[in-house]
């Protein structure tokens, strides 16, 4: 065998151990709450969920840019002198969009509630702030232990965040805290998922901190300016897309409708998630790397893109043929709307889930003003489709325009992305 073929050999091995380890704690991180959703549907009613659907809605609009999007660039430096005065930049940046965020929900709280038809979540938004906080400074060290790959505390971060949210859920709703069990509930599990990352920084990493300098600082700022400039147009796009459904859903139609669609959301993209976190986190590090060593890029995405399409295709077809009756098996007879609209939206969500994942080959590749302009096509087109359906007044016949216009658009992302892939 030679050399190389011993490299690749070891380069595939490593890549697999990752994604098994980041894959195993992320079982762990998502049975748990799709294990206990029949009791957190029992307790809290659609309309709560319509609240924190909203609540997310507005906290992500923030939360996308807390950082400017630097924090994917702690990955691409060489050196850790570089990298970790990116991660100064991002938590920097990030304080600042906290308090723009507060000044944000304080001026015009009563607007947005109008806005929405949503009375009931005004209190809640001026928790927004401290979300955006969290998730910021959670997103950043995140991409500091992925970078010194070290997925074991990745998975140990995200089994506490499940196990925090998932239990303060369950004790705040009992305790007659709704919905505000469920939105304080993911704001401190976010703290909780947070805190293995940082602790793991200070305890390997703090005497990288005498290396952070205002120059430095200033200097990776205009070498990284594209993450700012244009992948955090295409992230907050993304972001609107989500939050405009939400929108959108919530003038149209009832808290009730809004509340059976976060959960058919929650509960489709939940158990998948699990597999499509663990590989597209592993394989950023990967396709980079394969990148910039000259590697075959193309074969590394076709692999993962058909890989997820085989694991992931017979679970949707159950979901097709057999929606309703599992929803309302699993969550109670309340939730068998939800069930249907998952039945509608499946083609949508699979395509999406087996995309995810080499949706960062854009960025390896330089290609980031180019994939941001395919998206807001794509984004266009799935808001038009929700619009549609709400001025004809049929939420049901909104989400199939959504899944036949999104199957189109992805179908043709996957095809680009590859392409772009080539060697040069």
């Amino acid at each position: 065998m030679s050399l190389r073929e011993k490299v690749s050999g070891i380069g595939r091995s490593e890549f697999l151990k990752n994604v098994l380890t980041i894959f195993s704690g992320n079982v762990i991180a998502q049975a748990i709450p799709f294990l206990i959703e029949p009791v957190i549907a029992r307790i809290y009613s659609p309309e709560d969920f319509a609240v924190l659907a909203v609540y997310l809605s507005i906290a992500n609009l923030f939360s996308i840019i807390a950082t400017g999007r630097y924090e994917m660039a702690v990955m691409l430096p060489e050196k850790d002198k570089k990298a970790v005065n990116v991660i100064a930049l991002s938590l920097l940046i990030s304080l600042a969009v906290s308090a723009v965020s507060f000044l944000v929900v304080w001026i015009f709280n009563s607007q947005i509630c109008n806005i929405l038809e949503n009375q009931d979540v005004s209190s809640y938004l001026y928790l927004v702030p401290v979300s955006v906080l969290s998730v910021g400074w959670f997103q950043t060290f995140n991409y500091w232990n992925s970078r010194k790959k070290r997925f074991k505390n990745v998975t140990y971060s995200k089994t506490t965040q499940s196990v925090t949210v998932s239990g303060a859920s369950i004790g705040m709703g009992y305790a007659g805290m709704r919905p505000s069990g469920l939105i304080l509930s993911q704001i401190i599990g976010q703290f909780f998922a947070l805190f293995p990352l940082l602790f793991s920084f200070l305890k390997k990493d703090r005497g990288l901190v005498k290396e952070v300098s205002k120059s430095e600082i200033k200097a990776v700022a205009v070498e990284y300016q594209d993450f700012p400039k244009i992948n955090s147009l295409h992230a907050f796009s993304d972001v609107l897309r989500n939050s405009g459904t939400v929108f959108l859903l919530s003038h149209f139609f009832t808290q009730a409708q809004v509340g059976q669609h976060s959960k058919t959301i929650r509960l489709l993209f939940g158990p998948l998630s699990m597999i499509a976190s663990a590989v597209g986190q592993v394989f950023y590090q990967k396709a980079a790397s394969c990148y910039q060593s000259g590697g075959d890029l193309q074969k590394l995405v076709k692999k993962v893109v058909l890989g997820l399409a085989a694991i992931s295709l017979p679970m949707f077809l159950v979901v097709v043929f057999f929606g309703p009756e599992l929803f309302a098996w699993f969550l109670g007879e309340n939730w068998r709307v939800a069930g249907e609209y998952g039945r509608l939206l499946a083609p949508w969500v699979f395509l999406n889930f087996v995309t995810s994942p080499v949706s960062q080959i854009p960025i390896v590749v330089n290609r980031q003003k180019a994939a941001f302009l395919i998206n807001i096509v794509g984004h266009t087109l799935f808001l038009l489709s929700i619009a549609a359906g709400g001025v004809i007044g049929d939420i049901r016949l909104g989400f199939v325009f959504v899944s036949i216009t999104q199957s189109i658009f992805l179908a043709f992302l996957i095809f680009w992305i590859i392409n772009i892939c080539k060697k040069k």
